[in-house]
């Protein structure tokens, strides 16, 4: 017969040991500090729009150089490096930055606020189109550091000695920062050498219209000459590169679109490439084509007379960046007809909302749905257009697609049936890059360089190996926007942290929805704000252009008359030396005036009939004749006859 538990207590103690260490674990949890809302990724990316030669860069975490490949984006923690009589041209959308050869540039701040790079070697020409009030953009080198104050072009070139920095303005305003916060200021056509970190000032050749100066300028001039500007705001990242790739026409219903010049059979968007993983974002569309970089990651993709265009739709004057504007689905290790695991994924349609893999405010969605109804297409949502037309839906083996191998190589046609099982919004989980080392196709390839590249440490560069500029009076405003905006952010984070019933609330279209939807309203209202400024701004220099323009054509130098134009002024001479004298002119105007007033009167006896009846007039009374009466003529005639009297 069993013993009663009570009777035998040592049998206790493991479930009393282990219910003790339980609740302490939980005691120890409960005091830890909750983790903090993960931040919405930045809006802005760089964008290698041209290269010549062998341009090189790092990732952030990875310690060798690698090719750039085309149309992978450059974000926080990248680092590049030019070789000897390379050129290179990155573009921020409101700003251009272009690297001489045997230059070494890494991005230490690139988000909507700020863009700041750090130049260890080499030379750089930036142009700055835009600068809104608070954005803060800076080059720091080891002796300085440059921030503009105003849009103009800005030269930094440091000493290949290493000794010294050498600032050119050549148009616009900045100030040039030392580490003990002393402050430099520079205006237009103004250059200036520093030694050392406290702004020492030093004889240094002026900055001349040398090779890198010259192609920089002829980049800018095609640049301002694009036809795309003329559909998109310039703070599309890669716009310019539509020029020459495509053609841009007008559609009844969804305004300006752009149909790319493509040869491939069966293209369709998000095919021609591969997926990338690039922090923060996560998976990363990395597309094949020269002009493969701003329809990827703005706008949206339609089909018009049986062809693909790209809708870039209303934007806003700085669009967010996404990091593919897809729906992905499968991924969860089940095979939808491709005889292994699979995943896939379809284009989105103009109208139809994006909602990212990664955690993100409602802010942010509203910002990066700018101008799209979330309450149409909530999360969740399958009835897209270009699902129920497969002929843009890709499907790959999941193990493909996360070892980043070529698309157009793997992908492969799935049945409808297989596309009705997907499930919607599933992508593959981050990769293991440890499993890429040593693949024949991995992501990154090993370049070949004439100059040695310097070394690359892991993580992010030292504070010691360059100057941040101290704070100053009139950044510390700028640093209270910032500092606005993200306690502004916090709150957003705050509330994304919903629960799972806060998510199913969200798909029957609950109280989360209805919040995101008044954030993203607000969100347009700011930007057309913005865009309202930008539009007020640009009124401004037009009309501060207009009064220069009348100054240079007033000075401008009279050139002679060519020898065609002098015979035709001696002519008009002689003509006005042989006209008739002013009576005889007056006559001749007056004599086709009498000629004319004749045969009017001879049209109007013509055609009696047609002339309307006049209304006749009531008769006047005719003017009685003045009769004088006869006792005035009396006295007139004896006034008379006195007046004879009086001379007798």
């Amino acid at each position: 017969m069993d013993t009663p538990a009570h009777s035998r207590p040592w049998r206790s103690l493991p479930w009393l040991a282990a219910l003790l260490l339980l609740c302490t674990a939980h005691l120890a949890l409960a005091q830890q500090p909750a983790a903090a809302p993960e931040e919405d990724p930045p809006g802005r990316v760089g964008y290698l729009s041209y290269r010549q030669g062998s341009v090189v860069f790092a990732p952030q975490g990875e310690e060798e150089w690698v090719e750039l490949p085309q149309n992978r984006p450059l974000t926080i923690g990248d680092r590049l490096w030019s070789d000897r009589g390379a050129r290179a041209e990155v573009h921020l959308g409101s700003a251009t930055l272009h690297v001489a050869g045997e230059s070494h540039v890494g991005v230490s701040a690139l988000d909507d606020r700020s863009a700041q790079f750090i130049l260890m070697q080499g030379s750089v020409n930036a142009r700055v189109r835009d600068l809104q009030p608070g954005e803060n953009f800076e080059i720091d080198t080891p002796h300085l550091a440059l921030r503009a104050t105003q849009p103009g072009d800005y030269r930094v070139d440091v000493d290949p000695s290493g000794t010294s920095t050498r600032v050119a303005v050549q148009s616009g305003m900045a100030t040039v920062y030392g580490e003990g916060g002393q402050a430099v200021s520079l205006g237009a056509g103004q250059q200036a050498s520093f030694a050392g970190r406290t702004l020492a000032q030093v004889q240094s050749p002026a900055v001349g219209q040398d090779e890198f100066a010259q192609w920089a300028a002829e980049r800018n001039r095609a640049e301002d000459q694009s036809v795309s500007a003329r559909y998109v705001p310039r703070g599309v990242v890669g716009y310019q590169q539509l020029d020459g790739h495509g053609i841009w026409s007008q559609d009844p219903t969804y305004g300006a679109i752009w149909y790319p010049n493509v040869a491939v059979q069966d293209w369709a968007p998000y095919r021609n490439g591969r997926w990338s993983w690039v922090d923060p974002w996560g998976w990363t569309w990395v597309d094949d084509a020269p002009w493969g970089f701003a329809p990827f990651h703005y706008g949206r993709w339609a089909t018009v007379n049986n062809r693909w265009a790209w809708v870039p739709g209303r934007m806003a004057p700085r669009p967010v960046y996404s990091p593919g504007l897809v729906v992905f689905m499968g991924g969860d290790g089940v095979d939808l007809g491709v005889g292994a695991p699979s995943v896939g994924w379809y284009p989105l349609a103009p109208g139809e909302a994006w909602y990212p893999t990664y955690r993100a405010t409602p802010r942010y969605l509203g910002f990066v749905n700018f101008n799209i109804n979330l309450g149409r297409s909530p999360r969740g949502y399958e009835n897209h257009f270009h699902r129920r037309h497969p002929h843009g839906v890709t499907f790959v083996r999941e193990d493909d697609f996360r070892r980043g191998r070529h698309i157009p190589e793997h992908w492969r046609r799935v049945q409808p049936s297989g596309i009705e099982r997907a499930r919607i919004g599933v992508a593959p989980a981050r990769p293991d890059f440890r499993e890429r080392r040593g693949e024949r196709d991995n992501r990154y390839v090993t370049p070949r360089l004439q100059a040695p590249a310097p070394r690359v440490e892991r993580g992010p560069l030292r504070p010691d190996q360059f100057v941040r500029p101290a704070q100053q009076a009139d950044d510390r405003r700028g640093q209270g926007r910032d500092q606005a905006g993200r306690e502004r952010d916090r709150r957003d984070a705050d509330r994304a942290d919903r629960t799972d019933r806060d998510r199913r609330d969200w798909n029957r279209g609950g109280p989360e929805r209805d919040r995101a939807v008044r954030e993203q309203a607000q969100a347009q209202r700011e930007q057309q704000q913005l865009q309202r400024e930008a539009e007020r701004q640009a009124r401004e220099q037009i009309r501060e252009a207009r009064p220069q323009r009348g100054r240079e054509e007033r000075a401008a130098p009279i050139r002679p008359a060519q020898p065609a134009a002098r015979e035709e002024r001696r002519e008009q001479r002689v003509e006005r030396v042989e006209r008739p004298a002013p009576e005889a002119r007056r006559e001749q105007r007056v004599e086709p005036r009498a000629e004319q007033r004749v045969e009017r009167r001879e049209e109007r006896a013509e055609r009696p009939a047609e002339r309307p009846q006049r209304v006749e007039r009531a008769a006047r009374p005719q003017r009685v004749e003045r009769v004088e009466r006869p006792e005035r003529a009396e006295r007139a005639e004896r006034g008379r006859g006195e007046e004879r009297g009086g001379r007798n």
